[in-house]
């Protein structure tokens, strides 16, 4: 008889250990979707992921692109996706903190997604032509007060980052600046070059090649503090803006209402893998720098820029075309 009830209960005790088995996260590969072409920081910062991450998670990391539409086709992916940790998203600000101020009919809400880190950060950088007569910021905003709507600045798109950057600096410096849109980064570069625009609040990695070569003049960051990557500029809010400060960042999130113990998992590895030498080294070479900020921490930052943001995109009456 005893055998007879040893049977149900040996087989009662597998299920449970296959179940718990399969409670065992990640017990497959995980998804990294990137809302925008490969190449550049968001990209550049999934694949540090793909390629550090498997060691501590037991899993392959595939990143998945899928541009288009400023980044909401890959974010509505993500947001959409079932809350089990093996969808995630790498994205930089505008998907999350521009676009649902920008676009009257977003298919996702900021409600969708939530923060696991910050992954890095950088400073925009304030550059000119350098026949451009301004070694600084307040020499800058002077000829653009004494020219106004003369000076024009290099953006690559309507909505980004950069184009804000400089829409912030038009309202809190009281200066007319015409805006000249591009087809990327690197275009709207080559623009402030050959002279098409004088001005651009150019991301660090594509402005810091053209700065050494000597094509184009820096003359101040964005950010509150100084850049890591370019200790020896100075910051616009300390050459004569008080409190401008704009950050561009690439982030990891999941979709909302994942489970505490997952996103908790991926960020404790994740913070690891942007602790690693040479991680650290081959980001602050790009320009940029490691972040690493918690969950709580990177959702503040999505609530406080959104924010922000909204109130620019309002005053300057920025609308997609």
């Amino acid at each position: 008889m005893k055998s007879v009830f040893a049977l149900p209960c040996m087989a009662a005790w597998l299920a449970l250990a296959q179940a718990a088995a399969g409670q065992v996260y990640p017990d497959r590969p995980v998804r990294i979707v990137v809302p925008f072409p490969p190449g550049g920081s968001t990209d550049f910062s999934a694949r540090i992921l793909a390629t550090h991450l498997p060691r501590a998670l037991g899993q392959t990391i595939v990143v998945d692109n899928r541009g288009g539409a400023g980044g909401n086709i890959g974010a509505e992916l993500v947001a959409k996706a079932a809350p089990d940790g093996y969808t995630l998203l790498v994205t930089a600000e505008g998907p999350i903190t521009i676009n649902p101020n920008l676009y009257t009919k977003l298919p996702y809400s900021l409600r969708d997604l939530t923060g696991i880190a910050q992954l890095i950060k950088y400073a925009n950088v304030l550059v000119v032509n350098p026949s451009v007569r301004a070694g600084t910021v307040k020499e800058l905003l002077a000829l653009a007060k004494a020219q106004p709507g003369k000076l024009a600045y290099a953006h690559p798109g309507i909505g980004t980052n950069p184009h804000l950057s400089a829409e912030l600096f038009k309202i809190k410096g009281g200066v007319e600046l015409i805006g000249v849109s591009y087809k990327g980064g690197g275009p709207a570069m080559v623009g402030v070059i050959g002279n098409e625009a004088q001005v651009s609040f150019a991301t660090a990695p594509s402005a810091i090649p053209h700065v050494k070569s000597g094509r184009l003049k820096a003359l101040a960051v964005t950010t509150a503090a100084r850049s890591t990557a370019l200790p020896e500029l100075p910051t616009i809010s300390e050459s004569g803006l008080p409190g401008y400060n704009v950050a561009g960042w690439v982030g990891l999130f999941a979709p909302a209402r994942t489970s505490e113990k997952i996103i908790a998992r991926l960020y404790e590895e994740t913070a690891k893998v942007l602790q690693l030498p040479e991680v650290k080294d081959v980001v602050l070479g790009g320009g940029s720098e490691t972040s690493s900020s918690p969950p709580r921490e990177t959702n503040a930052i999505v609530r406080d820029e959104t924010a922000m943001w909204a109130k620019v995109i309002k005053t300057a009456g920025v609308k997609v075309e």
